[in-house]
């Protein structure tokens, strides 16, 4: 197993999402705006992804920039890999839908839902040396994917230079334990990349 990925952004209107890889792309992380898979192609690839060969797809919450295309890349092929805490969200992601969105729901039957004391088994068996930690503050969903090589994608959580000084507080908490793991790179669902110091 490799512990130094290929990080390649396939982000469009202004919203990064990621694909690991080394010989092969092994996951996306987080899924575009609802009706612009034409645009997630068009940018994988520009960047030298060939979208058909990603065989997995995980969600750091469940809103419309973040996961608004699950149900399109399911249909063509990809596994939505669901953290069990996450599941009571999905349904609620309808009601931040417009009409004429293009927006389908997420099936809930056929999925690989996984805990999160199991996310680094998981992650081994497709290639990847990490594990995905709960990261509440944003959204009681959100989770990030922290790589063994330094690496965090943390989705919308606030950066930690705006977090209450305060162990009561959520943010707070999730950047602790994200600072648990001896992250050092920063990959957030908005912006460019940043070092955790």
């Amino acid at each position: 197993m490799n512990n130094a990925m290929n990080i390649v952004n396939v982000g469009y209107d202004s919203t990064n999402y990621y694909v690991l890889a080394d010989a092969a792309p092994r996951l996306l992380v987080d899924a575009g705006w609802p009706g612009t898979l034409p645009k997630l192609r068009r940018q994988c690839q520009r960047m030298g992804v060939t979208l058909p060969d990603l065989k997995y797809m995980l969600i750091t919450h469940y809103h419309p920039d973040h996961a608004g295309l699950v149900q399109d890349l399911k249909n063509a092929g990809m596994t939505l890999v669901v953290i069990d805490l996450q599941i009571p969200t999905i349904p609620a992601l309808r009601t931040h839908m417009k009409p004429g969105q293009g927006y389908l729901d997420i099936d809930l039957t056929d999925n690989c839902v996984i805990r999160l004391a199991e996310s680094r088994a998981f992650l081994a068996e497709i290639g990847i040396a990490g594990e995905i930690i709960h990261t509440p503050g944003h959204s009681d969903d959100s989770v990030s994917l922290i790589l063994d090589g330094g690496a965090a994608f943390t989705g919308d959580l606030t950066p930690p230079m705006m977090v209450p000084d305060d162990p009561a507080n959520a943010l707070y908490q999730s950047w602790q334990a994200i600072r648990a793991h001896s992250v050092t790179q920063v990959y957030p669902g908005h912006g460019p990349v940043w070092q955790l110091v």
